[in-house]
């Protein structure tokens, strides 16, 4: 396996503008873990994993009630500090956590009283995790400080583990049949990844197939189903696979073997169904609007299908050709336009020898 590795960094903890120490905390009893809403009333988090080599950063943003008040017509704090700490999971110490600091308190007006500011204060932070760091459930707690009054806010994070190739499979034998496409479907079971792509290709030729493997509801499981015409190289296949969460990757270059051979059967065509909406149904001239769907072939994604995109302005008969547009591994598909004129929108999938083409519904959008 090739290991393709992230760089992690680290900043202070700050309090009202300055960096100050974080004494280390442990608590011989459990605490329930919750958000303190008087004082914060969320904290949401980015990607957590634990790392296959080098130390991942796991950033988190929270957001302060009632940050300012108004004392003589000015602006103040009403939150003079805030620090941060985070617990790792099966232990009882508390490790010092970074945060930003608080923001300058705004400037009073030349004239008259000032207002309390509407905006939320929002403070980004962030904690290590490396990888010999145990996975699951951990903490990240904040102190929030107002005069000579403090409380506690917490909120957990789910911390996933170490990317792990544990099995995969593809569908053995791939029986062609002249004229039919023929369904091959790549199942893989990987611990703590957030993508998956594989490659298909064949060991005697330069034939292969490049996809991006769909997360199913089963924990661990990733799929995808592609299709192989009578054209594609016989003979023994090799499976490969990429697992990434972060910056790092996981190859496994030999994943499964499988072999493709030929059969017969009467041509017959499948059937493609297209799904077509647009982002908003009134804009402004000049603005832009997004039209998107998904195309399927059978019951599965059509992967990188071409699909036509027509339009036909309101009062016209007739439907005119506007884009192409291609649909990704998953058959989604999306283009934005800026339209111009009031009209209809529509997706269109180009039949073939082999599979039927189709028309989704239209959708008006009205260009003011």
């Amino acid at each position: 396996m090739r290991l393709l590795l992230a760089a992690a960094t680290g900043a202070a903890v700050f309090a009202t503008g300055t960096a100050t120490a974080f004494a280390t905390q442990t608590s011989a009893t459990a605490v329930a873990c919750a958000l303190n809403t008087a004082d914060v009333t969320a904290i949401t988090f980015g990607d957590a994993y634990v790392p296959l080599k080098d130390d991942a950063t796991v950033e988190f943003e929270a957001t302060l009630k009632d940050a300012w008040k108004l004392v003589e017509g000015r602006v103040d704090r009403n939150i003079t500090a805030v620090t941060a700490e985070f617990q790792r999971v099966g232990e009882t110490a508390w490790n010092s956590a970074t945060i930003e600091a608080l923001p300058a308190v705004p400037a009073p007006p030349a004239t008259g009283d000032a207002t309390l500011p509407t905006a939320d204060v929002k403070l980004k932070g962030s904690f290590k995790v490396t990888k010999d760091n145990k996975d699951g459930n951990w903490q990240v707690r904040l102190h929030v400080s107002r005069g000579g009054a403090s409380s506690d806010s917490c909120k957990e994070v789910a911390v996933s583990p170490q990317v792990k190739y544990v099995s995969a499979s593809v569908t053995d034998p791939v029986v062609l049949s002249a004229g039919e496409d023929t369904e091959v479907v790549v199942k893989a079971n990987i611990v703590g990844a957030s993508s998956v792509t594989a490659r298909l290709f064949s060991n005697d030729s330069n034939d292969s197939v490049d996809l991006e493997l769909s997360k199913s509801n089963t924990a661990n499981q990733w799929y995808r189903e592609t299709w192989f015409d009578d054209d594609y190289a016989t003979g023994s296949w090799t499976l490969e696979l990429v697992a990434a969460r972060g910056k790092e990757s996981v190859k496994i270059e030999k994943a499964d073997t499988f072999w493709v051979q030929t059969g017969s059967s009467k041509p017959k065509k499948a059937k493609s169904k297209v799904s077509f909406d647009v982002s908003a149904n009134k804009v402004k001239k000049g603005k832009k609007v997004r039209l998107y769907g998904k195309v399927y072939r059978g019951s599965s994604a059509y992967s990188g299908k071409m699909i036509e995109l027509y339009s036909k302005k309101k009062g016209s008969a007739s439907w005119k050709f506007a884009y192409f547009v291609k649909a990704n591994g998953s058959g989604k598909f999306s283009k934005t336009v800026k339209p111009r004129t009031d009209a209809y929108w529509r997706a269109q999938v180009p039949g073939t020898s082999k599979t039927y083409g189709s028309k989704s519904g239209y959708e008006f959008v009205d260009v003011r």
